[in-house]
Parts: C-alpha cells; sequence; structure tokens
C-alpha cells in the first residue's frame, strides 16, 4: 500500500456560515484552510492541516516534501518524519526567509498528521490508540477567543457559552491593562466561581513590568492561567513573570521549531506548553514536547486553530496524553465540522466526547471540498 500522491489543497469558509452561538471570532470575515491530503494506490487517504505564512509558499513546499514520500509505505510514518525533517532544516540555511522557514515545518506537520490518520485508518484504530490507549473518553473543553466590545457584551456572550453547558473560557485580551481586567472582572461576577476562566492576550504586552502588573490583577479573579502575556523566546523574562503572579503562565502557540518549545520547558517560563499541531511538526513533534513537559512537570494544552479538523488531532493527542490539559473550541469549529466531517465532534455537558473511530476520527467531505476549495496562489 505505498503512497501515490500528496494533494495540497486550499478552502475559503465564508464568515456568513460562522456563526454557532458558542463564541465568536473577533476579527476574521473569512476563514481560509491549508489542507493536505497523502493517499496510497488502494484509494486510502489520510488528511493534516497546516497554518502558513504565505500561501505562494504552499504548492512548492508540498511538492518538494512530497517527493520524499511518494512509493514509501506509510505505516514507516517515524521513518517519514525523520526524513521530511532532515530535508527541512537543510533548507534553513542562515539568513534565509523567516516565512519560508515557517512554512516547512506548517507542510511537514500537515503531512505528519496526515501519515497519523492514514495509518490508524489502515490499522483500523484510533491515533490515540496508536500514540498508547485512550486514558479518557471524555475530555474537558475550553470555549477559546471570547471577545466583546464592552464588559457587558462580554459578560452576555460568557453567559451564553454556559447555557450551552460548558465550563471553561478563554477570554481574548487587548493589550490595554485597564481594560482588560475589567473584561475579565465582568465575566468573572456574571459567572461566580463555578466556571474556570483564562486569559489570551496574544502577545500583546510589550514589556514585563505591564505583564506583572496584568497578572497580578487577574489574580483576583481567580484565572486559571496567563497565555502568551508577552513574544515567544523571551525566557528569561517569562521566567521572572512566573516568580511573580500567581496565574501559571500558558504559551508557545507561535512557535515551530520543537527545539524552540523545548527550551520553556527546560527553563521552567511556562507552566503550560500550547503546541500548535499545524506549525510544530504535527503530533510527532507534539508528542515529543507532551512527554519532555511530563518529565519537569508541564502541562500540555494542544492548540488546534480554527479547524475541526486540527481539533480531531489535539483530542486524539489529549486521550493519550496523561498531562494534557483542556481542548480548546471556537466558534469556527464548531459550526464548520457540521459542514467538513463525516463525523463532526460531539459535546456532552461540557465535555468533548472522543468516538476512537480509525485515525483522527473523520473523513473529510468531499462535497464540502467541491464547494469551498479553491485555486492555491503559486506567487
Amino acid at each position: 500500500m505505498p503512497i501515490a500522491e500528496l494533494n495540497p489543497i486550499s478552502i475559503a469558509w465564508p464568515s456568513a456560515h460562522s456563526s454557532s452561538g458558542i463564541a465568536p471570532d473577533c476579527a476574521n470575515t473569512q476563514l481560509n484552510l491549508y489542507l493536505i491530503q497523502v493517499n496510497t494506490d488502494e484509494d486510502m487517504c489520510g488528511w493534516g492541516e497546516t497554518r502558513l505564512t504565505q500561501e505562494s509558499n504552499f504548492l512548492p513546499i508540498a511538492e518538494m516534501l512530497g517527493d520524499l514520500i511518494i512509493g514509501e509505505d506509510p505505516l514507516n510514518r517515524g521513518i517519514l518524519w525523520d526524513r521530511l525533517l532532515n530535508m527541512v532544516e537543510a533548507e534553513a540555511v542562515p539568513g534565509g526567509s523567516s516565512d519560508f522557514l515557517h512554512d516547512l515545518y506548517a507542510v511537514l506537520s500537515a503531512i505528519d498528521i496526515a501519515l497519523w490518520d492514514l495509518m490508524g485508518r489502515k490499522l483500523g484504530v484510533s491515533v490515540a490508540r496508536l500514540l498508547g490507549g485512550v486514558r479518557s473518553s471524555r475530555l474537558d473543553v475550553c470555549i477559546s477567543g471570547l471577545c466583546g466590545d464592552s464588559p457587558r457584551d462580554l459578560a452576555n456572550q460568557a453567559q451564553h457559552v454556559v447555557a450551552d453547558g460548558f465550563r471553561a473560557i478563554k477570554i481574548k485580551l487587548a493589550g490595554e491593562l485597564q481594560e482588560d481586567v475589567a473584561m475579565v472582572a465582568a465575566v468573572r461576577e456574571v459567572l461566580g466561581n463555578q466556571v474556570v476562566l483564562m486569559a489570551d492576550a496574544d502577545e500583546a504586552y510589550k514589556c514585563l513590568d505591564s505583564a506583572r502588573k496584568l497578572g497580578v490583577a487577574l489574580s483576583k479573579h481567580d484565572v486559571y492561567w496567563l497565555e502568551d502575556p508577552f513574544a515567544a523566546g523571551r525566557w528569561d523574562e517569562y521566567s521572572q513573570l512566573a516568580a511573580s503572579i500567581e496565574p501559571p503562565l500558558a504559551g508557545g502557540k507561535t512557535l515551530y521549531r520543537v527545539t524552540e518549545l523545548l527550551e520553556p520547558i527546560q527553563r521552567e517560563a511556562l507552566h503550560v506548553v500550547v503546541p500548535d499541531l499545524r506549525v510544530c511538526g504535527g503530533i510527532t513533534a507534539a508528542w515529543f514536547i507532551g512527554t519532555l513537559g511530563q518529565l519537569h512537570g508541564v502541562r500540555m494544552s494542544v492548540h488546534s486553530g480554527q479547524s475541526p479538523l486540527t481539533l480531531l488531532a489535539a483530542a486524539n493527542l489529549s486521550a493519550a496524553m496523561p498531562y494534557a490539559e483542556r481542548l480548546q473550541l471556537t466558534d469556527w469549529q464548531a459550526a464548520l465540522a457540521q459542514a467538513m466531517m463525516s463525523h463532526p465532534p460531539h459535546y456532552e455537558q461540557g465535555f468533548f466526547i472522543f468516538n476512537d473511530r480509525p485515525g483522527l476520527g473523520s473523513d473529510i467531505r468531499s462535497d464540502f471540498v467541491e464547494t469551498y476549495g479553491r485555486s492555491i496562489a503559486n506567487q
């Protein structure tokens, strides 16, 4: 059953379809997805997803890396990952484009996810079982990306989320101290202490002092963690911040090299590492990161972007890992899953119900690709 072809696919999902009543997206008007489909000569396929900085990099990188796996046995997934990583590292020349390097790792990540999916389908087991077994079929969920025009607006949205049965919310901060604290305070006041609150600054704070003031203020509102207060890589300052505030620090979703994610773990700069499966090197890399984190007492929450495909990949990882934190669900994922996936995720009482189906657990509907697929920019 050798690999016969690798297909890069671009999807444009209109914002008109994004409203699911869970949590609104604060900025995007159209969701662009970049998928990889790996097919065998027996018409079996696996799916993966990437997050690109430049769409024009997609086709040339997919062609270059695809040449390394076509004709190979997909069950040799580990060998193929090493081969792909060696090629990516060889292309990472000093002084080269950082966007191109990012996209090299991003396409590698999508191929890796697709190979795990393909191997699970071939063997008739879920990726979680390939990783060691399903530790839990009910996975905690955090509704991610909640934002609003005012504290009252945000609090109203949070009440709707809780009414839908969810018990954890991650609020998107704006980078303005007083405004951000007021938003979190309003949500906590309305919801009380029965709901877990997290805050994601998305690197909006520029200096250690302002981030420290934020952390001290958020501690009064029982925030479960503060994510990406300022730019990743400033690990000395992250370590200082971690030692001076009560809320645990989370981060890492912008990093695309395994070694970049290992550094904050080893330096005790993060309490929760948040790798993005679409750029960090895929499921293989995230498993390495989670295992090392476990040895250092660092938990892992897998960032799954906006697509239900990566959410399913994250669910398989989380189901298998002992130190996995909450899955992160967005409005896009909830609405998109109904149109995109043959077996959309199912939720009960605020939990993601792991279906333990072969591979990632669902196929992508062909009519969805036909309807929303578009040409890929190549320059």
